[in-house]
C-alpha cells in the first residue's frame, strides 16, 4: 500500500499523534476518510515492522510473510472505520494501534462515561452516537465502558470533606435490584449539603441493607472519618427515622438536628380528621413561610390555641420542625427518573455507577438556594 499519508509526518508516533487528533477534531466525513486511510497504512506499517520486511522484498532479516487481511469495523468520533488488518502466516502480530477484542476507541470510551456521568441513559447515549458518528453503540457496549466508573466511584467516595455547611441533609431511597430469589429493595443512604456559598451538592452517597443505626452509623463514621466534624456542620435536617435518629446521637451527638418540615406535615396531615386536613395544613406552612424566626414561632403560636385542644397529636409533631429536605428529594426525582426504562437493576455495581452519575451530574449543574430561602436559613439557624 502507498505510504502517502505516513510520509508526511516524521514517524509512527508522530502519525498515531494524528490519528488520535483527526478522531477527537474531525467529525466529518472528510476527517473520516482521512483517519481511515492513515490507520490503514499505519497496520501495514506495523506488519512491516513484524516480517522485518516490506511487500515482495527479499531480506536476511525476514522473519514472517504476509498472509492476507481481514475486515474490521472500528467506532471512533470521526465515524465508523473500516479497516484491512494484516495478517502474518506465522501468526502472533498484535496491533498497538488497535485495540484487541473492542470496536469502539478507547477517546469514543471516555466520550461514553462522560455522558453517562452527564445523566444520559444508555439509550440515549445509543442516539447521540448515530447523530455524531455516523452509528451507535449497545446498551451492552455502554455497560461494559461504564463499568470503569468503578474507580472513578472509589474516589468520589474516599475524597476528603474541608467544607463548611450551613445545612446537611440526610435520607434514603430504595432501589430495586435483582438477587436469585427475586428483586430487593435495597437503601442508598444519601447525604446532601448547603456550603457557606449557598451551593446545593451531594456530598456522598452509599448503597445499605437496610436504614437501621448500624448502617447509618457506618455511612456517618465514613463522613467523619473523611473531614465532616461537626464544627464544620451548621445544622442536620433529617426525615425522622428511628435508625439515623440514633446514629446521629453517637456520631454527631452536639450537632443542631431538626426534623425535616416536607416529612413532618404528611405525618401533621395524616393525624387530622379530613374534615380539618387542609386547614390545619394551611396553617401549618404559614409557620415555615414565615419570614423570620420570630414570625414563625409566633404563628405556631397561634395554630397552637387554634387547634391544640382539637388535634393535639398533629400540634405536637410540629413544634420544633424549621427545615426541609426537599432538596434531597431532587436528587431522588432523578434517580427514579433514570429507572423507569431499566426497571430493575441488575446487581449492586450498577447502582452504585448509576447514582455517581445522577449525583455528578446534578453536582456538575451548580444549583444555589434561592435569595428568599437564604434569608430562611440565616434567620432560622
Amino acid at each position: 500500500m502507498s505510504r502517502t499519508l505516513i510520509a508526511l509526518f516524521e514517524d509512527y508516533d508522530a502519525a498515531m499523534a494524528e490519528c488520535k487528533r483527526l478522531v477527537c477534531n474531525e467529525p466529518t466525513e472528510i476527517g473520516r476518510c482521512m483517519l481511515e486511510r492513515l490507520v490503514n497504512e499505519l497496520l501495514d506499517d506495523e506488519m512491516d515492522a513484524h516480517c522485518r520486511a516490506s511487500w515482495y522484498e527479499r531480506a536476511p532479516e525476514r522473519r514472517d510473510r504476509r498472509n492476507g487481511s481481514y475486515r474490521r469495523t472500528l467506532r471512533t468520533k470521526a465515524g465508523t472505520l473500516r479497516l484491512k488488518v494484516p495478517r502474518p502466516r506465522g501468526g502472533g502480530f498484535r496491533s498497538k494501534l488497535l485495540p484487541r477484542f473492542k470496536q469502539v476507541a478507547p477517546e469514543l470510551d471516555e466520550g461514553i462515561r462522560q455522558l453517562y456521568l452527564k445523566g444520559i441513559s444508555t439509550r440515549e447515549v445509543d442516539a447521540l452516537l448515530r447523530v455524531l458518528c455516523g452509528s451507535g453503540v449497545s446498551a451492552s457496549t455502554v455497560s461494559r465502558v461504564t463499568r470503569a466508573l468503578d474507580a472513578e466511584l472509589r474516589r468520589f467516595q474516599a475524597r476528603p470533606i474541608d467544607k463548611r455547611y450551613l445545612c446537611v441533609m440526610l435520607d434514603g431511597v430504595y432501589l430495586p435490584i435483582k438477587k436469585a430469589q427475586g428483586a430487593e429493595r435495597r437503601p442508598l443512604l444519601v447525604a446532601y449539603g448547603i456550603d457557606e456559598n449557598w451551593q446545593r451538592e451531594v456530598i456522598d452517597f452509599r448503597l445499605a441493607p437496610s436504614e437501621s443505626e448500624a448502617a447509618w452509623t457506618r455511612f456517618l463514621t465514613s463522613l467523619w472519618s473523611r473531614g465532616l466534624h461537626e464544627e464544620r456542620i451548621g445544622l442536620i435536617a433529617t426525615d425522622g427515622g428511628g435508625g439515623l435518629r440514633k446514629a446521629l446521637a453517637i456520631v454527631f451527638p452536639f450537632t443542631p438536628h431538626q426534623r425535616c418540615w416536607a416529612h413532618m406535615m404528611r405525618n401533621v396531615v395524616g393525624a387530622c380528621p379530613k374534615k380539618l386536613a387542609v386547614e390545619v395544613g394551611e396553617a401549618a406552612r404559614a409557620i415555615y413561610k414565615a419570614p423570620s424566626r420570630r414570625a414563625a414561632i409566633a404563628k405556631f403560636k397561634d395554630l397552637k390555641r387554634r387547634y391544640g385542644r382539637v388535634v393535639p397529636k398533629a400540634v405536637a409533631k410540629i413544634e420544633g420542625a424549621l427545615r426541609t429536605t426537599n432538596g434531597i428529594e431532587r436528587v431522588f426525582v432523578e434517580l427514579r427518573r433514570r429507572l423507569r426504562p431499566i426497571g430493575c437493576l441488575p446487581n449492586a455495581g450498577t447502582a452504585g455507577r448509576l447514582s455517581l452519575a445522577v449525583c455528578c451530574a446534578y453536582n456538575g449543574r451548580g444549583h444555589r438556594v434561592k435569595p428568599d430561602k437564604e434569608t430562611q436559613l440565616a434567620q432560622a439557624a
